[in-house]
């Protein structure tokens, strides 16, 4: 069948933005086909975009020219309609579009291979290799508009509380943590990483820009296959000069009922489609030492070493003893990288942290070691060549001031607010160990 060209066609309003109010005006919509329904010399087409979806109601009499047409699209062709909103009480939304013009922009091979009406549902990875078909089902639509309700109220909360907005490389010379959960990239006739975390930069911008976020990828080459881990990872930094973690730890007392009420605000309707009862957290979250945590999980029958890093059922526990965000401290310094302070008193305990909420990690952070012998020292103890970080711990003796941080998962907590049981969801188009393409 022959395609239309655009021309001088543009879409004058979205699916959602026709209602009752619009009755008789002349609109221009573009978008989907997600539904056809015909009755003899009556079609009506369910037109879907990225907002919601419309009833285009024709009548073979007057469009008899495109009427053919129209009878033989597929679900998921590319359309376009000219037409009067008209008020009715046949459809659920109370209106609908009378056509007089129409255009087939693009078809869609059938059978499709998801079914976006989600009639039928998919298997998890058909979903993620057709994910572009799979992003238009509206359940799935509308936690993307969600996460990026939740990154522009986190721009929108840092600019407020004077944070400036950096962009650190992602490719690096040498390892951020240490370990050998790294990729390596072809660079010139150099070794070099994608970074595992903006950490030794953010750090340094302490020196000279104070109080800084950043929010950007990191890359994990950690060969896991849980619902929780990835390896391209998009993540929310921030770095405070003159300051220790009590200082961020406020931050979060802030930020996360933030974007948690702004989401509730502005995303009132997606919140709804998912069946996503969004409860505000509320601040200040509890803080509560390894220590402590080690024997209220004892008492709920998981026994941990003192030592031991916390299993992904001891964070869902943690969260039931709780009953909110806790903010988890002094973790044993073994469990933490070497840019993480040690406590002055006691060198088994550091001044490292997680931030655990509904049963997941979401952040981490600690206060930093700002003097440079300590610096080094640390990196020795950790099995590293501080001979490799020398163009990071130069600036250490050019006056670096005491300084702390942390960072969020933004997949995670996009998981979080959206109710999702696979970190996958969160993410338009997710790579793990298994997955590269598309």
């Amino acid at each position: 069948m022959e395609l239309d060209n655009l021309e001088n066609w543009r879409k004058s309003h979205y699916a959602n933005e026709i209602t009752p109010k619009s009755d008789g005006k002349k609109v221009v919509l573009m978008g989907w086909m997600r539904e056809i329904r015909l009755h003899g010399k009556l079609a009506f087409i369910v037109l879907a975009d990225r907002s919601g979806d419309c009833q285009i109601t024709i009548k073979e009499e007057e469009n008899s020219k495109f009427f053919e047409k129209i009878r033989s699209l597929n679900r998921e062709d590319v359309i376009a309609v000219k037409g009067t909103v008209k008020k009715t009480k046949q459809t659920v939304r109370g209106v609908e579009v009378l056509l007089s013009d129409f255009k087939l922009l693009n078809r869609a091979q059938t059978p499709l291979p998801l079914d976006v009406a989600e009639k039928t549902p998919a298997l998890f990875d058909t979903r993620l290799d057709n994910r572009v078909l799979d992003l238009r089902k509206p359940k799935v639509l509308v936690i993307f508009k969600i996460r990026g309700e939740i990154l522009r109220a986190a721009r929108e909360y840092f600019a407020k509380n004077n944070f400036m907005e950096i962009e650190t490389p992602k490719i690096i010379a040498t390892a951020t943590e240490g370990g050998a959960e790294l990729f390596p990239v072809s660079y010139f006739d150099k070794a070099a990483f994608l970074r595992q975390s903006p950490q030794l930069y953010k750090e340094l911008m302490t020196a000279c820009f104070e109080k800084v976020f950043e929010i950007g990828p990191i890359f994990r080459a950690e060969p896991s296959e849980t619902t929780r881990h990835i390896a391209e990872v998009t993540q929310m930094d921030i770095e405070i000069g003159f300051a220790t973690e009590e200082d961020t730890w406020e931050v979060f007392d802030d930020l996360i009922p933030y974007i948690y009420s702004s989401v509730k605000k502005n995303c009132a309707d997606e919140l709804k489609i998912l069946s996503a009862d969004l409860k505000v957290p509320k601040a200040p979250f509890k803080r509560v030492s390894y220590t402590e945590v080690l024997e209220a999980l004892s008492k709920k029958g998981l026994k941990l070493k003192w030592g031991e890093d916390t299993p992904p059922h001891g964070e869902k526990l943690i969260t039931e003893i709780y009953k909110g965000p806790v903010i988890v401290y002094g973790y044993p310094s073994e469990l933490k990288p070497f840019y993480i302070a040690i406590h002055e008193k006691d060198s088994k305990i550091s001044h490292g942290f997680d931030l655990i909420m509904e049963g997941l990690e979401i952040a981490s952070g600690g206060r930093r070691i700002h003097d440079p012998k300590i610096y080094e020292s640390r990196l020795k103890a950790k099995g590293l060549n501080p001979d490799n970080f020398k163009e990071i711990t130069k600036f250490y003796h050019l006056g670096m001031p005491p300084h702390s941080g942390w960072a969020i998962g933004v997949d995670r907590l996009v998981q979080v607010i959206c109710g999702l049981q696979n970190v996958r969801e969160a993410v338009l188009f997710p790579r793990d160990v298994k997955r590269l393409t598309p």
